[in-house]
């Protein structure tokens, strides 16, 4: 805990120190002064806010931060002084105990779930060393403390921070998943400390008696910098050392290590947030006209007060005051009592500020989200997914979106990489369709799955993902072993026999790249919990390998020979040709091949297999065990091409932290040892892997990138060599080619490094590995170092295919006037075909591109296409032709510089003229910059979409983040506030659920206020008749009973459930989202509309009852009771008039709601209260409904209180209707239609006539609808469907 808190002080320690616990005596308790790690948080996680003790003065505490309820509080204690009561002390204290109880058990029932879940985690079980005992043993989670030792076997969840040291692994490689974590389900290395030496007997935990120094506990993930100090000498410490809290261990027996972080101080709990809060935009504007109430309950309780003052000084004689017996002289006073009566009115006139409008608001909101969850056409079986709220207050602004900023790859693309074209050597080769046919609608190329017939029967099996396999590269990589690899240099003359050896080996040493540089992990066996009760690890490693060994042994037996036709292939040598490992080959990671293609691939029906061709098939055909093994990938990019070399022969089979194995065609089995790994980060934009050959012991280095980072450190022979500069240019032409075909490129080569300068290069390297202070920095420049002077292999074409009905959505979202920006890594050539195929660009379109050198070349572009712009806006008015659009394209390097500050207004000028923009080449700092500028500058509400983290930027800085649970993980998804799994889903998200949450939050806000309004006017005609004394004609108990029960309900359901139309209609006309953008519902206007509609109900329900009880001999609570009953219906059926569609909770809670109020008053004044003030409505109501003036003024009131709105309505729908008015009144004729054609179509089978047999039966008998009837009953009774088939579309169904 010390150097947790410590690190705000600047004074305090830089790291932190663990001791392992097992070298202290056990004696030493963990928090006794004496234990080195006593300042170190436990394991024991709490996440609840409150205990039983503190939960009711916390939570209440917290309550009172909140305005609102501290108002209303102020209010309640005003209440208790005798001298400006207004209302029953206890009465009054009715609506704030109950909206305070309601927080209260949502507090405590949410608080309750996470204290189980804490209990559940705590309580959970892993083994731990106890050095009393000298071995492991089952512990709880909540046990453990820094410098414990865990032990944990394969599928254990990981319960701390721990350093791995120890792997069952030969190796030290573990494998664990981190989909707990940030979501990703893909497998990561992790690597267990080298360089510790340990003795003849290997690694016990007891052996371990080393400090480390590692970072003080942060919140990155994805970092960890520290060391071990062994002896005076530091072994350094990375995240590739360190198993996170929360991941799963995976395809490994048993993993040890030492905690490091616990509880706490794990970087898991660390990341651990709750959704986030975000102000709405609709929320904003209520905040904005809750003011104005503020200003008229100031307004009305000023005036009230200085006419009271008036009034009573009206009396020269104080003692002729009637009605009103003052206490005491001072009373009197006109100017004392204005100073009273105005607090007494501030009591009086308190709901002017909805008491129920937040709570409501917040019901309303979580109401709304548990439909948009439960919406079926979000769903997504394949990952089965529905969408995912995080974010429970910004439900409205879905409805008000303007422009959104969206991802490329993995958003409008699947992100599933299918291998189709490379090119090597300068020469191209493409995997493609042989035929126009098989060219998709947008140009995207089909899968040649349905071509598989053109394939030999012999090679079937090394179709992979639908590959179409390359006959030239087929025959080269049929050679493919050390010999033809190592055979010439690329640097020798220039010869013909040379050149053709030199093409081969380049084609083969760009497959080996494609099957070693990379980050893929092999799986290839099940693991087993080696560890018993009493903490003894056995090892039946040699076990299971003599049981495998005899089970492929047996297999092998089983198949036919193989046919000893000749091969049209000339192998290098017959030595060089044959497999070594034929008898047993190793098992590949082809999963998707079945076991029966083993025997059709030895049949003698097939071509017959020459050595090199046995070869390859020899990579393939030993799949038959794929139900074990498997590749995972961190990238899908990495993953195709692993795959895609494969299917040529060129198998990873294996790897481990020193060692990489393949299988070449001609070769079998090849172990290269791994030197060195850089992998790949976001400046220098590629990876590298350094390996030593096996046979020669050269040292290459392999590096795969994008291309402007691959071909920009090539040797600089390709810029003086004429034929390597045509190589070059060759090879950036098909590159061009790929991208304009829509596909994402890779460049590809390598680099034989000198002996001697190697071993120089590493000692920098593993001193910048080691480095606590700005390791990134130092790797980076040391890698950058040694990928110089490259030779070019070649470059690769994959393709990533459009999500389905991405076009037709992005169609809609434009029409529905929002725009649309993609904000993207990829090359631009790719970006814009991808742009045309979405339809995110169309062919009327003017499109611009930006690729600017430098600053005042950005500037000069931009200008010049603002003055474009303008010119050709003038043409086309004056010569009346129809507006040109436009769509922007701007490049990573003109996008940095249209970010400066001097050039962000031009730039944005540019882009909101344009009708959709496209930022390729843009780092994720980019696309958060961009998003920012629209937000800010132009006020629009913003939001951006994506699936992986570079897009984690944008997502935080955009109003609505929306999250897409893809190939990349999960971490887009963590930040988001809504997580959707496919692209199309967002215009379900936005056109249909945003444009209802809109539209009903907007009418409800507006009911909120009018309903308090009606009630504070009410009760202020009142005063003009009762000498502006405070007094009140309604029940007290009414007046506070009024928002939080009589009428709460029926706005809450309609805020909910109502739809102004379906969700048919939004999705075929988008253009009615326009609303909502527009502020159409709910503008500066709005409340003011609220408050004169409120105003004049108020006077007709005050003065029709004054006016009908003016000459009737009846008492305050009589008179006041028949305008309350008015009022309470009036407010229900204004609900009512504004209720688009009605389902069966809306009539439910309006009828119950006004009943509840009915029989309420019964019985409330049938009972004796001695707590209201001034006197008791005894027996009233009862009283009141017997008299049939109480009738016709309740019911004339109501009908002159809602004419005018009722007649308003009415003009909207005749005269002046709206958008939303009109495709009401279309759907209302659909469905009278569908009725007439479903009445006619009933009335046809009814009348049909049945001409019967002579047989005694009656002949021309009328057949009535009873076989249809029966058919109907006999459907319902089966459980089938039985709607007609013109059925009648309702909007009492909900979505």
């Amino acid at each position: 805990m010390g150097n947790f808190c410590g690190r705000g002080n600047r004074s305090g320690p830089k790291t932190r120190t663990v001791v392992p616990n097992h070298t202290l005596d056990p004696s030493i308790q963990h928090r006794a002064k004496a234990h080195p790690n006593k300042d170190f948080r436990g394991n024991r996680i709490k996440t609840t806010k409150y205990t039983i003790l503190t939960f009711f003065p916390k939570n209440i505490f917290e309550q009172f931060h909140r305005f609102a309820n501290l108002y209303f509080i102020l209010v309640v204690a005003l209440n208790w002084v005798p001298q400006i009561q207004a209302f029953g002390k206890e009465i009054a204290m009715v609506p704030v105990i109950f909206v305070l109880a309601v927080t209260c058990i949502k507090d405590a029932f949410e608080d309750f779930r996470r204290y189980k879940s804490d209990q559940k985690i705590n309580h959970s079980h892993c083994r731990l060393y106890k050095s009393d005992e000298d071995r492991y043993a089952k512990g709880e989670w909540q046990d453990i403390h820094v410098g414990d030792f865990v032990h944990l076997s394969c599928n254990e969840i990981i319960p701390a921070d721990i350093v791995l040291v120890k792997s069952s692994d030969s190796n030290g490689i573990c494998h664990i998943e981190t989909c707990n974590l940030d979501g990703e389900t893909n497998l990561k290395q992790r690597q267990a400390v080298f360089g510790i030496d340990y003795g003849n007997d290997g690694f016990k935990a007891k052996k371990f008696d080393f400090t480390l120094e590692c970072d003080l506990p942060n919140s990155e993930i994805y970092k960890f910098k520290g060391y071990i100090i062994n002896h005076g000498e530091k072994i350094s410490l990375n995240k590739d050392n360190l198993l996170l809290r929360g991941c799963t261990v995976r395809n490994t027996d048993y993993v040890e290590g030492i905690v490091v972080y616990a509880g706490h101080d794990t970087k898991a709990m660390l990341n651990n947030r709750n959704p986030r809060y975000k102000r709405s935009k609709l929320e904003r504007h209520i905040n904005r006209d809750v003011v104005w109430c503020v200003i008229l309950l100031l307004f009305l309780c000023f005036f009230c007060a200085i006419a009271s003052g008036i009034w009573l000084g009206g009396y020269k004689d104080r003692h002729l005051v009637p009605f009103i017996p003052y206490e005491s002289d001072e009373w009197y006073n006109p100017y004392f009592q204005a100073f009273v009566v105005f607090f007494t009115y501030i009591i009086i006139y308190q709901t002017v500020i909805p008491l129920a409008l937040y709570v409501s608001v917040e019901l309303v909101k979580l109401g709304q989200v548990y439909f948009i969850n439960n919406d079926l056409r979000m769903y997504y079986a394949p990952m089965d997914k529905r969408v995912e709220c995080r974010a429970l207050n910004i439900t409205e602004d879905l409805g008000q979106v303007e422009y959104i900023f969206s991802d490329k790859t993995g958003t409008l693309t699947e992100n599933q990489m299918e291998f189709k074209s490379c090119t090597i050597n300068g020469k191209d080769y493409p995997h493609a369709p042989e035929s126009e046919d098989d060219m998709s609608e947008t140009g995207s190329r089909f899968s040649l799955a349905s071509k598989s017939s053109t394939v030999p029967p012999s090679m079937a099996s090394l179709v992979l993902e639908n590959l179409s396999l390359e006959p030239d590269l087929q025959r080269e990589l049929s050679k493919m072993c050390m010999r033809s690899l190592n055979s010439v240099d690329l640097s020798l003359p220039d010869t013909p026999p040379v050149m053709k050896m030199e093409n081969t080996k380049t084609i083969q040493e760009f497959f080996l790249l494609m099957a070693i540089c990379n980050t893929v992990v092999v799986s290839t066996h099940a693991h087993e919990d080696l560890m018993d009760e009493s903490g003894v690890v056995h090892d039946p490693h040699q076990q299971k390998s003599d049981r495998e060994k005899q089970k492929m042994t047996d297999f092998y037996k089983k198949l036919p020979e193989p046919s000893t036709k000749k091969s049209n292939l000339t192998p290098l040598s017959q030595e060089s040709s044959t497999p070594k490992s034929l008898a047993l080959p190793p098992i590949a990671a082809t999963a998707d091949f079945q076991s029966r293609e083993l025997y059709n691939r030895y049949d003698s029906s097939s071509p017959a297999l020459t050595p090199s061709e046995g070869s390859i098939a020899g990579s393939s055909f030993l799949s038959d065990m794929s139900q074990r093994t498997q590749y995972e990938a961190e990238s899908p990019d990495e993953l195709a091409l692993v795959k895609a070399s494969c299917t040529y022969g060129c198998c990873l089979l294996k790897r481990s932290p020193d060692k990489v194995t393949v299988w070449l065609p001609a070769e079998g089995e090849v172990e290269f040892e791994t030197l060195d790994v850089l992998t790949f980060d976001s400046t220098r934009k590629r990876m590298s892997v350094i390996v030593r050959n096996p046979v020669n012991g050269e040292i290459v280095l392999y590096t795969k990138g994008a291309d402007s980072q691959v071909l920009s450190i090539l040797h600089k022979k390709y810029k003086q060599d004429p034929a390597m500069k045509d190589i070059v240019r060759k090879t950036e032409d098909h590159i061009l080619g790929y991208a304009v075909r829509g596909l994402r490129t890779l460049c590809m080569a390598k680099k034989v490094s000198k002996a001697v300068a190697y071993p120089n290069w590493r000692v920098r390297f593993k001193e910048a590995d080691a480095s606590l202070e700005n390791r990134e920095e130092k790797l980076l420049d040391v890698a950058c170092e040694i990928e110089q002077d490259l030779d070019l292999l070649g470059a690769t074409g994959i393709e990533d295919k459009l999500q389905d009905e991405v076009p037709a959505t992005i169609s809609k979202l434009r029409r529905a006037g929002i725009k649309v920006w993609v904000l993207t890594g990829d090359k631009q050539e790719t970006a814009i075909q991808i742009a045309y195929a979405s339809q995110l660009f169309d062919t009327n379109m003017h499109i611009m591109v930006l690729n600017g050198s430098d600053k005042e070349t950005t500037k000069d572009l931009l200008e010049e296409h603002i003055v474009q712009i303008n010119r050709n806006k003038e043409t086309s008015q004056g010569e009346n032709k129809p507006k040109k659009e436009y769509a922007l394209v701007i490049d990573g390097p003109t996008l940095a510089y249209a970010l400066d500050k001097q050039l962000e207004p031009s730039f944005l000028k540019l882009a909101v003229r344009c009708k959709s923009v496209v930022c390729c080449r843009s780092t994720p700092i980019q696309k958060g910059m961009v998003v920012k500028l629209v937000r800010d500058h132009l006020k629009k509400l913003t939001l951006a979409i994506g699936d992986g983290a570079n897009d984690v930027s944008m997502i935080h800085v955009a109003d609505i983040g929306v999250g897409v649970a893809g190939q990349e993980g999960m971490q887009a998804v963590m930040a988001s506030d809504f997580a959707i799994c496919r692209f199309k889903h967002l215009q379900d998200l936005l056109l249909v659920h945003g444009h209802w949450c809109y539209s009903r939050l907007a009418r409800f806000s507006s009911i909120m206020f009018y309903k308090s309004l009606i009630l504070i006017f009410a009760l202020y005609w009142y005063q003009f008749d009762s000498a502006f004394s405070g007094s009140l004609q309604f029940d007290s108990l009414f007046t506070m009973l009024k928002h939080v029960l009589f009428t709460a309900l029926p706005p809450i359901v309609n805020a909910v459930m109502d739809k102004d139309v379906s969700a048919e209609t939004l999705l075929n006309k988008p253009e009615l989202y326009k609303t909502g953008p527009q502020d159409k519902l709910y503008t500066r206007m709005s409340f003011f509309m609220a408050m004169l509609d409120a105003l004049y109900q108020s006077v007709i329900l005050y003065y029709v009852c004054y006016l009908a009880y003016l000459y009737e001999p009846v008492g305050v609570w009589e008179f006041g009771t028949t305008s309350f009953t008015a009022l309470i219906l009036t407010c229900l059926l204004t609900i009512a008039i504004d209720t688009q569609s009605w389902v069966w909770p809306q009539w439910l809670t309006t009828v119950v709601s006004f009943l509840f109020f009915w029989f309420f008053a019964i019985l409330s004044n049938a009972v004796w209260f001695t707590f209201d003030h001034p006197a008791n409505p005894y027996w009233v109501m009862i009283h009141t409904m017997t008299k049939p003036i109480h009738t016709v003024v309740v019911l004339l009131s109501t009908v002159l209180a809602l004419l005018p709105r009722f007649v308003i309505r009415i003009l909207q729908r005749t005269i002046s209707p709206d958008e939303i008015v009109i495709s009401q009144l279309e759907e209302k004729e659909i469905e009278s239609k569908n009725s007439d054609m479903e009445m006619q179509e009933n009335d046809n089978m009814t009348n049909t006539t049945e001409i019967t047999t002579v047989d005694g039966s009656l002949q021309g008998s009328t057949t009535t609808s009873y076989h249809r009837n029966l058919e109907s009953s006999i459907k319902f009774r089966n459980g089938a469907l039985s709607k007609p088939r013109h059925s009648i579309p309702s909007n009492d169904s909900i979505t």
